[in-house]
């Protein structure tokens, strides 16, 4: 049985070319490290971080291990020199970074707005979200948390009815804030 939702294939695999030796062993795991840092820092799901990875390697002219160098680098930790990418690539990435954050939302069909999930299912689903983003941030290289945060992403674009990861977290977040300000406030007895 496929457990696969419709529509959401599992990422691909990263695997080295076979006979490539260890540098292609090497670049393949930088490049999976910095789809990993892309997804918890955008956020976004796997296939955007590799087409930010993709594009920034077009638009700066370098390598995809050069691009996946200078995701890496928004960790504020990239040790060695030659790993460390050229200013342009670092700009093309953050360019890239922000048209992702500012892509308008696609508009929304006739009807009714959709159901709103259960707000204390999203509450824990947030949380879990959350933690997995900061550790898949702080350990990139980890293929089972960034298998988890993709699952994570879709879950919560399922929950928020969006297609994006960074707008259904808008949305659940602005659900869940207006939650907390319309509930009345419970009175306090005066301190004595």
């Amino acid at each position: 049985m496929n457990d696969t939702p419709a529509g959401h294939l599992p990422p691909p695999s990263v695997a080295p070319v076979a006979g490539a030796g260890p540098d292609a062993a090497s670049a393949t795991a930088v490049v999976a490290a910095a789809t990993g840092v892309l997804m918890a820092f955008v956020p976004c799901c796997h296939d955007t971080a590799r087409r930010i990875l993709l594009d920034t390697a077009r638009g700066s002219g370098v390598g995809p291990t050069a691009a996946a160098h200078a995701a890496m680098a928004l960790r504020g930790d990239e040790e060695a020199p030659a790993a460390r990418p050229s200013p342009h690539v670092g700009e093309v990435l953050r360019s890239l970074i922000d048209d992702t954050l500012s892509a308008p939302a696609p508009p929304s069909g006739p009807g009714s707005p959709g159901l709103l999930p259960d707000l204390a299912v999203l509450r824990r689903h947030l949380h879990d979200f959350r933690t997995l983003r900061r550790r898949t941030f702080a350990t990139p290289d980890d293929a089972a948390l960034r298998s988890r945060l993709e699952d994570a992403s879709y879950t919560l674009c399922v929950l928020m009815g969006r297609r994006s990861t960074h707008l259904a977290l808008q949305a659940a977040e602005e659900l869940l804030t207006a939650d907390r300000l319309d509930r009345p406030t419970r009175s306090r007895a005066p301190y004595r």
